[in-house]
């Protein structure tokens, strides 16, 4: 092996030649490594809901199913910040129950749909879809699993997915 060395001198610098010193010439770099890999993220995103709002256009709505004539659009999830409208101006909100059974749909007229999430289904845990039947930007929703309102008042949270 000491004769390829002096062959080939441009091998001695490969990462098989070399040795660490000490302990600290050998965490320095892999410090640097994982502040780049952290750096190079935004892990804000993670647990900070304000920056999905770079990858989600999300729009918040609000209906009681006693009064359909105004239907209550906000940009966040704050219902105090939500501006009353005529229901079948922007989204149109259609429910009825029957029995234990209801049907909502929801029409959005200007908004692509991507994703929507509705406060009144009775999920098991966190991870089950609502089973929605999506066609085009009109959402449908039949199930007996309900939820009582909010201070008479269901919200329907619909995202737009901006990457696409």
């Amino acid at each position: 092996m000491k004769f390829l060395k002096d062959v080939f001198s441009e091998y001695v610098s490969t990462p098989t030649f070399l040795k660490f010193k000490t302990k600290r010439a050998f965490f320095l770099p892999v410090i640097a490594l994982v502040l780049i890999l952290f750096s190079s993220c935004n892990p804000a995103a993670l647990v900070n809901p304000d920056s999905y709002s770079d990858k989600w256009e999300n729009t918040y709505v609000w209906f009681s199913p006693s009064d359909l004539s105004t239907i209550y659009v906000s940009g966040n999830g704050d219902p105090e910040t939500a501006l009353p409208v005529p229901n079948d101006s922007d989204y149109l909100i259609e429910w009825s129950k029957k029995g234990e059974v209801y049907e909502l749909k929801i029409t959005s007229y200007y908004q692509d749909i991507d994703f929507a999430w509705f406060d009144g289904y009775d999920a098991e845990n966190n991870s089950e879809e609502i089973p929605w039947i999506q066609e085009g930007n009109t959402l449908e929703l039949v199930s007996e699993k309900l939820l009582p309102s909010e201070n008479g008042r269901y919200r329907i949270s619909l995202s737009d997915d901006l990457k696409d």
